[in-house]
Parts: C-alpha cells; structure tokens; sequence
C-alpha cells in the first residue's frame, strides 16, 4: 500500500492514536519492537491503531474524526527536508512548500489564518513540545526534530483535538518514538546531498532486563545549506532515549524520555523579484496576478540565491546601553534544549486506570534572520533619495525648523552649524541664499530646501554627493549597480514549560459499552527575549556585498560616513519582553460503542484557564540631529537606542469547548462518521505582547466551530476515505500599526506628510478583529490497479477559506503626500490559502514482478493561486505551481538499502509567498513593478544508505 493507503487509511489511524498518544500515556508508546523490517516494507492501512485523539486505541476505520498517519515507509519515501515539508502532505494542512528552511516554517489547517503553528500544536509520545504554540521567533519545529527514532506521526483534525489537548483547535500532531523491545535492534543512515549536505542518524534498542528496555539515537548534520550562503549554513543535531518498564503482570507501565537539542540552520526569507509593469493598484474585483515565467529576479537567483552572504555575514548594531555590537547571521535559528518526560500507567482491574504524563522543557533560542527590504534601485537612484531624505533632512529638521508664528530673528537654528554643513561659502551667504527666502515663504515644506540646495551643492563643497563602496575591501559600487535595504533581525530567548497531565479511566456497560476518561492538566510556561532589527544597506547580486555610504566631495574622495560597517541604522527598531502563563484545565471523554460495536460515539467536554503576565519595552530608535563638530548627521552615528518604560498586562481568561462525533460501520470494511465540536485558544504570549500595547477587542478567547462527516471504504482493490467540513473561526484582536500622518512631527509647516517626513512619523495601535470560514472536501484513495507492487496514492483537497469580520486603517501615497484608508478583507479569501491541493504518489516494488529488489516512487503536488500576505489596496495574487519529486530504492540485502531521491525534478519557478506588488514602486529598469516573495528551492538531490538489524 502506498502512501495515500497511508494517508486514507492514515485518516482513521492518526484519529485514534492522536487520542491515546495524548490521554493514555504508557498506551500512547508503540508497542516495543524488536528487529525491525526493511525501511520500505511497513505499508498503513484503514484497519491500523492509533493512539492520539481517542482514550483507547482504536483503529482508523473505526475512527469519528478524520485522522491521518505516516509510518516509516511513508517517510522514508517523502524524503522531508523539514518537519513543515513532512506535515505538508498530510491532507488538510499546508506548510508552504518548508521554503524558509529545515525551521521556522508556517503551517496552517482547513484554511484558518497562517500563522506558525499557532492553530497546530506538536506533541511528541502525546506531550506538547512546549506548552504555547505560538512563541515569538520560536515556532513549534525549532523545539524538535524527526529522526531514526521516530517511529510514526499521526495528526488529527478538530473534534477530540480541542478535548485532549490545550491550543488543539485545528490540528494535533502526534510524534511516537520508538521504544526497547525483547531483541535488540538498531540502525544506521548516511545522507548526502549536492549541496554540501551529510547528516548521520542511529538509534540502538533493546532489552537490559526481562521487563526493563532502553532506546536510544539521535543525528548530526552539517549542510552549506539549500541556498548559497557562502558558509556553513546548517549544523548540530540531537540526542534522545528513553526507558520503558513494563511490569510482570502487564498491568504497570512506566517510561522515562531524554532528548537533548542543539542545533542551528540557516532562514531563508523573501528576495526581490520584479515582474511587467503595471499601472494601477490590485482591487478585489481585478488584482494584479502574478504570472510565474514573467516573473524575473533582482540580482538574486531564484533556484539557490539568497541575501545571505559572507560580506553581510556580521551585522554591527548598537545595543541596549548605547554600544556598537556584532551579531552573526549564520547562527540563524539556534535552538539549544533539554526536554526531559514521564510517562505511568496502571490498570487496577475491574475497568479501572490512571495515566499520569509529564514533561519540562528548559533552554535557549536564537533568530538571526535577514528580511528583504523592498527598496531595490541602481545605486544612483538609491543614493539621490538617500541624499535627499536621509542626509539633508535629519539636518533639517534637527537644526533649520522654524516653529510656527516665530519671529524671523528667533528662529530656533544654529546658524553657524549649518553653515559649516551646507555651505563653504560661510555664514553670511548660508543665511542670503537659504535660510531668508525659506523663512520669508512660511517654510512650507523641504522641497525648498531642495530645490535651493539639494540638487546644487553640499557641506563638501560644489559637486559632492554620496557614493556607495564595498564594505569587504573598500572598493566603489558601479552607478548600475542595484542597492537595497535589507532587515537584519537578531534575537535571543529563553524559554521553559512544564506540563502535568493526569487521567483517571474507567470501563463499565450501559446500553453498550463505555471508556469515560476524567482528566486535569496543568501548565506553566516562560518566555524571556530580546529583539532587535536593524537597517543595512547592499548590493542585489550573487552574492551580495554590503554596502558602506559615504558623503564624497566633487573628487570622490570620501568626507563623511553615512553608515557604520554598513549599518545605516543600528537601532532600527525592536523590543524586550518577559512573559510567563499557568494553564488549569479539566476534560472528560466518553467513547462508547453499542449495537454489537458498529455504533462508536465519542463525545468530550474541555474547560481550561489561564493566567498571563507579560511586560513588554518598545525599543525607541535614534534621533535624527548634525551635532556641531560631528562628522555625520545619519542616525547610524547617534548612539542612543534605549530600551522604552515597561509596557504591562495581567489578566485571567477561560474557556470551554465540546466535542461529538459518531462512527457507523456499514459493513467490516465501510463506514460512515459524523462530527461536531466547538473549541477554543486561550491568548498566547504574541497575544500578551500586543495587549500591553493596547486593549484587546472584546473576547481575546479564539473559538472555532466545526463540522465535518464522510465515509471510508476498505477493499483490495482500492481504500478511499471523503470527507466534507466546514469550519467558521470566531474573530480574533489582532493589532494594526500604522503611522499617524497628522502628527506634527511628521508635517513640515502643518502639511500632509510627504516622502521626505513619513518616516518621523509617530506610530498608531489599532486593535481590529480576523475571523475566516472555511467549507470544502477532502478525498484521499489508494487505488491497486492490478499490476503486482504497483499502487498509487490520490489526494484531492478542494476548500474556500473566506476572511470574516476584518476591517482596518492603512496609510496610502497619494501624489506627493499621504492619506488615510479603511480597509475590509470581509468575505475575501484567506491571505495564503490555496483552494486547490492535488498529490499524486505512485509506488512501485518490482520484485513481485521480475524478482528485481528495487522499490521506484514518485510524487506530484499541485497548489493552485494564493493571494499575497497582506490583502490592502494592492491587492495581489500569486501563481499556482506544481512540484514533481521523484526516487529509487534498492535493497542490497535484507539489512541494508541504497536510496536516491530527486527533489523538484523539474526545478520548477513559483513562490509560497511574497508581498503584495505596489503599481507606483518600479524596478530598476524603471518599467517594470518591483516586489519581495520567497521562492521553491530548486532541483536537489540526494543519496541515503539505511542499514538496519
């Protein structure tokens, strides 16, 4: 059976496991194995166990909720690059293709809004990772990672989900690790890639005494990573084991789990790409969609290309008490964690047990990251607006302002400064030619200033401007050279969570018979981190080169520097925050089957509260100013990124959400199932940090309804699995920023803000609510068309997630200045979201065939057009795209195979993501619309020996 048999059959085998996994702790575990088949010879069917989202294990046809596996053939032949790129092929959840990297990617479920795993939580042996799924910079897959000892993934959607399981509003997802068994058993694989990429993994199991077992393993992997960053882009790895006693009677288990994480991997984030030129902005009724074979890059290939590079490798900053500092980009996403578990079971007879289960989660993560910023330009261009907006303005405002009504004479300006600055012909002159006049016309607005000085001659003399050189060795940036700004962000976190989780189940008859599982669970959890971003400026080119800004006199020579080491901002913005929660919730599952077990009924209950404190500081940026004697007026030279006053919010919040679901079997390989439920997210921590900013609209607490029935069939001749859902997600407060154009600070002479005073701007928190609805079908099939070893696997996923209840304020140019604009996503399509979903994963083994050991597989994926991140006035839709994997598996002998594996065979052109495209932002040519998305990686290949005994 191929991997859709995996994934039908997988829909009522993830269902019951999810459950178990998570409300039965010794149960959860896998059974223990001893040695284990050939990697590729597991198959999954409708009549396998679960454990995760049921109270007892129960198979996947027998299932009331959608559920789905993936054993170990299944991820053998994926060959996941990522826990996103793994999950990406479960029906129902989409992780955008795992673009950014081996972590950190987004995964979303049933169309509810992206946003990292917010809506996903991941357990491992039914534990959750760390217990908030929405952590700033710290998303579910940086506190795990699959390997030789991941046994199988199961993953539920809805229903028992929100029941067993805190956050589990969406989807659930379960990571069973291997256990000891009687024998011992171990293996080995060896990965290359072409891209530099080798990763070793092992584990070792086994008996050390009549009921006492072991397992342990781990990987270490060092890559130069999928795109070229110049150095080693992924390296580190983990260890983890566990030990499992069962007692003599059978009727005690107990297991105690280690894991130790240490790793670090490269992000990677949109880049700039431009595509033919377009006049007007994108509308509802008539976006601007984006067509993959006009798209052209801006200096950076899409197949490999990347910003990172080792010229901007090393990012000077300023820190908190004012001190240039260095951060590293090519530590990237740094995870270092301890997690240690317990899991016991006892069953006492008569019907009667308890599960207890508890996790601690303790450590550091970093996320150096670099986001593009969508400036491209020729280096004349970019250097004529840095002149003018970045060079003469800060000394304008700071030294030449002249406050309304203000006598003439008494103008506030040092007169003698800007003359040493903006003109060599002295004071006297300075005040004839410039500031008179100025004053005289009420000083209005810059353009004055420009128009008299910015285009004729500067503090060095007639013929000076600015001039763009090589950080790396000094040397000038060619005029046609592209320049951009880029987003340096650099953070650090501790995190620590701890989860208790205690069940008592009891067994008894009435009208059938029942499994009631009576639960508590409590939680805590910390987060302690320090962000900020800077603003560096380079070149868009393979590789990319950072770029310092001079002022130059007419000879070129250098006068004054308008960066440091290629920071032209420091400070450019961030914030510190220390958050921690505690989480009491209460459950009840009651799983009951009657007419001689074909009626199977679970109905749960879940009430949970939580306490959140969290202290939020902004981090204030530099202030403009030419202090008299200094040698640059640029913020880069200021000095005085402070940390703002504390920022708090304190507050309780609960919930309560129900589940029922029922399944019918028709016949021992049909049945039918229906599901209900309401369930809901208690505020996370991003949550927190945007209420300390400004109040939350009305109820914080997220609640999802959903509902979904369909139908699995079992034959030897096909599996097929349908389902049909629908889903409405209650509004959530989410906060707006935006600049207050009306502020005087941003006017010149109570003017509408203008290009050259936008960015002095005060900023604006909006609180506005988010909601989608979300109706489709999923049908999966494993179809055996008669020819021996061959199968294939279908997947259809058909969907309308539409934004529900969304309205907010943007700033929008208009001409030469700015004005307010109300913006409604209401009834649009989720931002992101794919309405089409296609797999295709034929399998072939051809040794029943022609006595060949060779195993050949391929996959097909489609993803039809999604619209951009932000849904504003532009509004933007990106391409469909398709990606074709393909593979070989040759068994050299019962222990031990060769694969080879081929990513995106065809190197096909697309984005999982990208900005919207703005009309009146040109690309260098000056023709065609520029624009920032975050493309496929290209063709990649790799090589895996596996040996097992």
């Amino acid at each position: 059976m191929t991997l859709l048999s995996a994934t039908a059959s997988s829909l009522a085998f993830a269902a019951t496991a999810s459950a178990q996994s998570a409300a039965v702790p010794p149960q959860p575990a896998p059974v223990a194995q001893d040695a284990e088949p050939p990697a590729g010879d597991q198959e999954a069917s409708l009549g396998d166990i679960v454990v995760t989202g049921v109270s007892r294990k129960t198979r996947e046809l027998d299932a009331t909720f959608t559920i789905n596996t993936l054993n170990q053939a299944d991820i053998q032949r994926l060959a996941p690059i990522s826990t996103a790129d793994l999950l990406n092929n479960i029906p129902g959840f989409f992780a955008e293709g795992s673009t950014a990297g081996e972590r950190s990617n987004n995964i979303t479920v049933r169309g509810l809004p992206s946003s990292g795993y917010r809506y996903a939580p991941q357990l491992v042996d039914g534990m959750p990772v760390f217990q908030d799924s929405d952590v700033p910079f710290a998303n579910s897959d940086v506190f795990f990672s699959t390997d030789l000892m991941t046994d199988r993934v199961e993953a539920i959607k809805g229903g028992p989900g929100g029941t067993l399981y805190s956050n589990g509003l969406g989807g659930v997802v379960n990571y069973i690790t291997k256990t000891g068994g009687d024998r011992f058993a171990g293996g080995y694989k060896l990965e290359l890639a072409d891209y530099g990429f080798i990763r070793n993994d092992l584990y070792l199991s086994g008996p050390i005494t009549e009921n006492l077992h072991f397992a342990i393993g781990g990987f270490y992997r060092t890559s130069q990573g999928l795109r070229d960053t110049g150095y080693t882009a992924d390296q580190g790895g983990q260890i983890r084991g566990n030990l499992t006693y069962d007692s003599p009677d059978g009727t005690t288990r107990a297991a105690l789990y280690a894991t130790v994480l240490n790793d670090r991997s490269a992000v990677y984030n949109n880049i700039p790409v431009q595509v033919p030129g377009f006049s007007a902005p994108g509308t509802v009724d008539d976006p601007i969609r984006i067509k993959s074979g006009s798209v052209r890059p801006i200096g950076i290939n899409f197949q490999d290309g990347t910003l990172l590079s080792r010229s901007n490798r090393y990012i000077t900053q300023i820190n908190n008490d004012g001190n240039v500092t260095s951060a590293d980009l090519a530590d990237g996403i740094h995870p270092q964690f301890t997690t240690l578990a317990a899991t016991f079971s006892k069953d006492f007879g008569d019907g009667w047990r308890v599960n207890v289960k508890a996790n601690y989660v303790n450590g550091t993560s970093g996320f150096n990251a670099l986001f593009a910023g969508n400036d491209a330009s020729t280096a004349a261009s970019f250097l004529s607006n840095r002149y003018i907006g970045d060079f003469l303005q800060p000394a304008f405002d700071a030294n030449f302002q002249v406050a309304e009504g203000t006598p003439n004479n008494a103008s506030p300006y040092n007169r003698n400064v800007l003359a040493a600055y903006f003109n060599p012909l002295g004071a006297a002159a300075f005040d004839a030619q410039y500031r008179q006049p100025l004053i005289a016309s009420g000083f209005s607005n810059f353009e004055a200033l420009r128009a008299q000085y910015g285009n004729q001659q500067t503090i060095a003399g007639p013929g000076a401007r600015l001039g763009a050189f090589n950080v790396r060795d000094g040397q000038a940036i060619a005029a046609d050279s592209n320049l951009s700004f880029q987003i340096p962000w650099i953070v650090r976190s501790k995190l620590r969570s701890a989860t208790q989780d205690f069940q008592v189940q009891k067994d008894f008859e009435l009208f059938g018979s029942h499994s009631l599982t009576v639960g508590g669970y409590h939680s805590t959890n910390s987060d302690s981190y320090d962000f900020q971003a800077s603003l560096i400026v380079t070149t868009l080119a393979d590789p990319s080169e950072l770029v310092d800004i001079y002022l130059v006199n007419a000879a070129g020579a250098k006068v004054a520097p308008l960066t440091l080491n290629g920071s032209f901002i420091p400070g450019f913005y961030g914030n510190a925050v220390d958050g921690d929660a505690e989480n009491f919730a209460g459950y009840v599952l009651d799983h009951w089957e009657a007419f001689d077990r074909k009626l199977k009924i679970d109905a749960g209950f879940r009430w949970e509260t939580e306490q959140m404190n969290v202290r939020f500081r902004n981090r204030n940026c530099c202030t403009s100013f030419f202090p008299g004697g200094a040698t640059s007026g640029n913020r880069a030279y200021t000095n005085n990124q402070t940390l703002g006053p504390p920022q708090f919010f304190n507050d309780r919040f609960s919930a309560s959400g129900w589940t029922i679901g029922a399944n019918y079997a028709l016949r021992d390989n049909l049945a039918i199932y229906a599901l209900g439920s309401r369930s809901f997210r208690l505020p996370s921590l991003n949550d927190g940090i945007a209420f300390a900013q400004t109040a939350p609209l009305a109820d914080p607490v997220e609640r999802i309804t959903q509902i979904e029935g369909g139908a699995r069939f079992q034959s030897r001749l096909f599996d097929m699995s349908i389902a049909g859902f629908y889903n409405k997600f209650t509004p959530r407060t989410l906060i707006n920023v935006y600049q207050d154009i009306a502020a005087p600070s941003c006017t010149a002479g109570g003017a509408t803000a203008t290009p050259a005073t936008i960015t002095q701007c005060p900023t604006i928190n909006e609180p506005y609510s988010y909601g989608s609805t979300n109706y489709g079908t999923e049908i999966q099939a494993t179809l055996r068309p008669g020819i021996p070893g061959f199968d294939v696997d279908l997947n259809l996923t058909l969907q309308n997630p539409k934004v529900d209840g969304s309205g907010f304020t943007i700033v929008n140019q208009v001409g030469n200045g700015y004005q307010l604009t109300q913006i409604s996503q209401d009834n649009r399509r989720v931002a992101r979201q794919a309405v089409t979903r296609i797999f295709v994963r034929p399998r072939w083994d051809l040794k029943p065939l022609l006595n060949v050991p060779v195993k050949l597989y391929g996959s097909y994926e489609y993803e039809s057009s999604r619209f951009s991140t932000s849904q504003d006035v532009n509004v933007t839709i990106y391409p469909s795209y398709y990606i074709a994997n393909a593979g070989a598996l040759v068994d050299i002998n019962d222990r031990l195979s060769v694969q080879v594996h081929v990513a995106n065979l065809t190197n096909q052109l697309s984005f999982t993501e990208g900005d919207p495209l703005f009309f009146d932002l040109k690309a260098p040519d000056g023709v065609s619309n520029r624009g920032v998305a975050r493309p496929l990686f290209g063709r990649t290949a790799r090589l895996m020996l596996n040996y097992r005994f």
